[in-house]
């Protein structure tokens, strides 16, 4: 089956290396849009308007950060994807120099459509964006590879970005307790204490955002 990789990115200098040639690994339709090429509007545009410019209707979507593990990519050289209308892939976040395997960033909770056939499947939301498709949904085992947050400044940044564009607010304690509780933060060290704790300002400031526009 043909498959094209679409990558959105701010600027070219933001993708990495490994993930180019992990694209080019399982796809020669390799379609890059940044800001330049596309105004920025949101998210789910940006990828939409990058799956309209893929050559094949089955698109992987990867960020300028992310590549695909060497499992990955056997996995979408050799499934039937004539089976569904997209796939799920696990995604091994990379946070600070260290893989979280808890405090809701491990494979098993970030789990989305990444690979779907785009005349079945589209982008939503503005930020946070997901897959909606009209066909049944499989999953693959092999993981995406995931270079998050490099730096605290980054991670600060990008959060006043996305709190202005967030929608659904979360109860920060609640988010708190999930992560370092519930999904084992505490497992991952000071990383999962930490993590815990910059998502429940990432909520907190979007709460203040979000009723300070009300009033």
């Amino acid at each position: 089956m043909d498959l094209s990789v679409a990558i959105i990115a701010r600027n070219k200098s933001d993708i990495s290396p490994n993930c180019l040639a992990s694209a080019k690994s399982v796809s020669n339709d390799v379609v890059i849009i940044t800001n330049a090429d596309h105004k920025f509007v949101n998210y789910s545009d940006q990828k939409n308007y990058a799956a309209s410019k893929c050559k094949h209707d089955w698109v992987l979507s990867l960020d300028a950060d992310e590549e695909l593990s060497p499992e990955l990519i056997n996995e979408l050289k050799t499934i039937n994807y004539e089976l569904s209308a997209a796939f799920k892939i696990p995604r091994l976040n990379i946070i600070f120099g260290k893989a979280i395997h808890h405090t809701n960033w491990e494979p098993q909770a970030d789990t989305h459509i990444w690979l779907y056939d785009k005349t079945r499947g589209h982008w939503e939301n503005p930020v946070h964006e997901e897959v909606v498709t009209s066909g049944s949904v499989g999953q693959l085992k092999g993981h995406k590879i995931h270079h998050s947050y490099q730096t605290v400044e980054e991670f600060i940044t990008k959060a006043n970005d996305y709190t202005s564009r967030e929608t659904k607010l979360t109860n920060p304690l609640f988010d708190f307790l999930r992560r370092y509780i519930w999904h084992l933060g505490f497992l991952d060290g000071w990383h999962g204490l930490f993590l815990s704790y910059l998502m429940f300002i990432y909520h907190l400031t979007a709460w203040v955002k979000k009723n300070s526009s009300l009033s």
